[in-house]
């Protein structure tokens, strides 16, 4: 057998293991359909050759257009999205495969990553022999490190296999400059108390880097309450959207220290409910945060990725927290008989009044969210500073169709008095506002 007989013998043994997608075989069945004729039977070789020299063009012109179907991470369904699921489908990312083993014998594998505008997200399997997972450290701590900058875990969600001896985990990173390649991943576990390290290097190929969809600069602000809450931005990626603002510029953060009221309308992120519209449907919120840095008070909200055919982008502010001045005092009385309050609107309901071993006790409820900041107790003229609180409880009732959770405590106030006045003198409570921001898509 000569030379072109052996490469060609090889070429029809590789043609036959390759799986072609089934909508290439369908179009291929139907342009033979329209196009068949009928053939002599000498002629039925040659049709072979033409067929095998065809999948060889194929294979040669379009390597990475069908090398996809070779891509897809397994094991990971459970922990995906809906968005990542079809990324990974399509074959977004890059496979990297290393493994480094750690002195217990845990193994943790680096199996692929993607990369876009928003996050870098790293898919690792931690593997242990069998039975010894519960052994080590069930989350993994991750660092990423490249030639100018370290990139700390954002997040990471991880599920264990069925048999106990494995850890698929999806963690997230801030995406690491344009002009960093090569990279090193530390990774921590701890064994019976015992933290070991290991690093795996691997160099980002920038080619599978999806880039963003949608880019605006919004500069747009809500105005509620004497409250203004600044969006900056909207970057919308293939895997995620975020949304960046802030609450105080670092000029208003200043002049508030200054005139010593930097308490009056603070934001709190628990009740900080931004929500993102794309063509009239709730974007899934992902996550968030809240800081103070020289820009002020900034906060970022991640969403999941916008739909393909966006007509229609909004972002509404539902609701938010803040400690507004009362300075109000209301009587109380030693029983269980003492009215509801009404302050700035709010209902603090008064379940007991009540003193045990020397000291003054109050148990009131409301809607969770609303709280005293700032309380004293006047015991006959005199201003008592609150000891602390005492048994939380929250408790969900349904009020119409929707839930409402409803936050009974007990305030603890050293000493006791005839006469008794409840001093509020700052609240914190969540007010609604449904307030829409319209984003141009043009």
């Amino acid at each position: 057998m000569n030379k072109f007989e052996e490469l060609f013998e090889e070429g029809k043994a590789n043609v036959e293991r390759l799986s072609v997608p089934d909508e290439l075989e369908i179009r291929l069945r139907s342009a033979l359909t329209s196009r068949r004729a009928p053939r002599r039977p000498l002629e039925r070789w040659k049709v072979s050759i033409a067929v095998i020299l065809v999948a060889f063009s194929l294979i040669a012109y379009n390597y990475d257009a069908l090398a996809y179907y070779g891509k897809q991470l397994l094991g990971y369904d459970q922990i995906m999205n809906g968005t990542l699921k079809q990324l990974n489908t399509l074959g977004k990312g890059q496979s990297i495969g290393k493994s480094y083993t750690f002195k217990n014998g845990f193994t943790l594998t680096l199996d692929g990553v993607m990369l876009d505008s928003n996050q870098l997200l790293l898919f690792s399997t931690l593997k242990a022999p069998a039975g010894e997972l519960e052994h080590g450290d069930m989350t993994p701590m991750m660092t990423i490190k490249g030639l100018f900058g370290e990139y700390m875990e954002n997040n990471s969600t991880g599920q264990i296999s069925a048999d106990n001896t494995e850890i698929k985990s999806v963690t997230s990173f801030a995406p690491p400059k344009f002009f960093e390649k090569n990279l090193t991943l530390t990774v921590s576990i701890t064994d019976k108390g015992t933290t070991d390290r290991g690093n795996i290097t691997f160099t980002l190929n920038r080619n599978t880097a999806m880039g963003y969809t949608l880019k605006k600069n919004i500069n747009e602000t809500f105005n509620v309450d004497g409250n203004k809450i600044h969006i900056d931005s909207l970057l919308a990626s293939p895997t995620k959207t975020v949304i960046e603002g802030s609450v105080m510029n670092i000029l208003e953060l200043a002049e508030a220290k200054l005139s010593g009221e930097e308490h009056l309308k603070h934001i709190s992120l628990n009740s900080f409910d931004l929500r993102l519209y794309a063509n009239d449907k709730e974007v899934a919120i992902q996550g968030g945060g809240m800081g103070t840095n020289f820009h002020g008070i900034t906060f970022n909200e991640d969403y999941d990725a916008l739909p393909t055919d966006l007509q229609k982008l909004e972002i509404k502010l539902v609701s938010l927290g803040a400690d507004h001045q009362v300075n109000k005092s209301f009587n109380l009385k030693i029983g269980s008989d003492n009215s509801a309050l009404n302050i700035l609107g709010q209902t603090i309901e008064i379940k007991k009044v009540y003193t045990s071993g020397g000291d003054t006790y109050i148990t009131l409820s409301s809607e969770d969210g609303v709280v005293l900041t700032k309380v004293y107790l006047l015991m006959d003229g005199k201003q008592v500073s609150l000891n602390d609180t005492q048994n939380d409880r929250y408790d969900k009732i349904m009020e119409g169709k929707s839930d409402k959770v409803i936050h009974t405590r007990t305030l603890h106030f050293p000493g006791t008095g005839q006469n008794l006045e409840l001093d509020v003198q700052r609240m914190t409570y969540v007010k609604t506002y449904n307030e829409v921001l319209n984003i141009p898509l043009k």
